[in-house]
């Protein structure tokens, strides 16, 4: 853990109070805290001070970001970013402020990856309430795509819950990987190529450096995340690590698209189906009888190992509209949960015989 997860707490940062630290990953650190002039709880997140040149570049992105999909459903509430003057004691004695750069957003009741790693909390969650979350997710990215923006990171770690008078609603946080496809790149081809973050949640393309740089390869790889975050309310795992195995296999896999590229070999990603079908099968007998088909088949499309197969496949003619986002897999999402709710109308309870 960062120093500074402790070191900040008790601080004044932006007119916030700085409280519990609440996690973080990369270079973000996450708090609790109350407004000074308000005494309302907030979530302030923290760049932390140590990072580098690149790191703050994408920690501003984020807060553009945040503050562009302000109010959208499924995507957490940025209140302001800025930049405080932290007050430090140099090691000679003198005082010296620092620039901390901060974002405020709402503060969730928890994130999902808490219930989902422990397997007797993932069990007790009833399974209609799992796919609501599931099409919390669905709805947050739609909401991204109609934006022009793209996540890029989609795990249960990202995937905050809000209640709010006995309801519960997920929104998507972490943007820092995040882009906003309606500009230019400003990372480095290859490392679009490789993505970013935990390999374990990543589509297999970027296992093997075969990411692309267009709206629709950013989009593909969203919807595989989507397919792997089912895959973790189901299991409790993530699709990429389910279907190709241990760390020491992922990097394996990683260090063949390495030589590939450096050959200019592109592997045939096709070849990786099977695998994924292997897990698909896994995931399925954790799946409800009422939702299993529906989900085997969605999960078949949307984890499928070439991006090219997992966008909507339209019975009739193309709509007019090329952009509709992801309303066609919220239907699949509502199709599921009806059939839950007719599926749970539908169970009678077994009478226990007298004894």
């Amino acid at each position: 853990m960062s120093p500074w997860a402790t070191g900040l707490v008790g601080e004044d940062i932006g007119g916030y109070r700085i409280g519990r630290y609440l996690g973080g990953g990369g270079f973000g650190l996450v708090f609790e805290a109350s407004s000074m002039s308000t005494g309302s709880p907030f979530a302030v997140k923290v760049l932390e001070p140590s990072s580098d040149a690149q790191a703050a570049a994408e920690f501003d992105a984020e807060g553009v970001l945040l503050k562009k999909l302000l109010n959208r459903s499924g995507v957490i509430n940025w209140v302001e970013s800025g930049t405080a003057m932290l007050p430090v004691s140099l090691p000679s004695g003198a005082a010296a402020h620092l620039p901390v750069k901060y974002h405020v957003m709402a503060l969730a009741s928890g994130a999902l990856d808490e219930i989902l790693e422990d397997p007797a909390r993932r069990n007790a969650i009833p399974w209609e309430e799992r796919i609501s979350h599931w099409r919390g997710a669905v709805l947050g990215v739609h909401q991204m795509h109609l934006s022009k923006v793209v996540h890029r990171d989609l795990k249960s770690g990202n995937c905050l819950l809000m209640v709010h008078k006995g309801n519960t609603e997920l929104r998507l946080t972490d943007l820092g990987r995040s882009k906003d496809f309606s500009l230019p790149p400003t990372l480095a081809a290859d490392v679009y190529a490789s993505g970013r973050g935990d390999a374990r949640f990543a589509p297999p393309e970027y296992l093997w450096l075969q990411g692309g740089l267009s709206e629709t390869d950013f989009r593909r790889a969203d919807l595989y995340g989507l397919g792997s975050l089912l895959v973790e309310l189901a299991t409790g795992q993530p699709m990429t690590g389910l279907a190709i195995g241990s760390w020491a296999d992922i990097q394996k896999m990683r260090m063949q698209g390495l030589q590939d590229r450096h050959n200019g070999v592109k592997r045939d990603i096709a070849t990786l189906r099977p695998k994924f079908y292997r897990a698909i099968e896994h995931v399925a007998v954790e799946l409800p009888p009422a939702i299993r088909d529906e989900g085997v088949k969605l999960l078949k499309q949307l984890c499928d190992p070439e991006p090219s197969r997992r966008t909507f496949r339209p019975l009739g003619r193309v709509p007019k509209n090329p952009d509709t986002g992801l309303l066609w897999l919220l239907d699949r999402a509502d199709i599921m949960v009806k059939r839950m709710k007719l599926g749970n109308k539908g169970s009678k309870p077994t009478r226990r015989s007298a004894s």
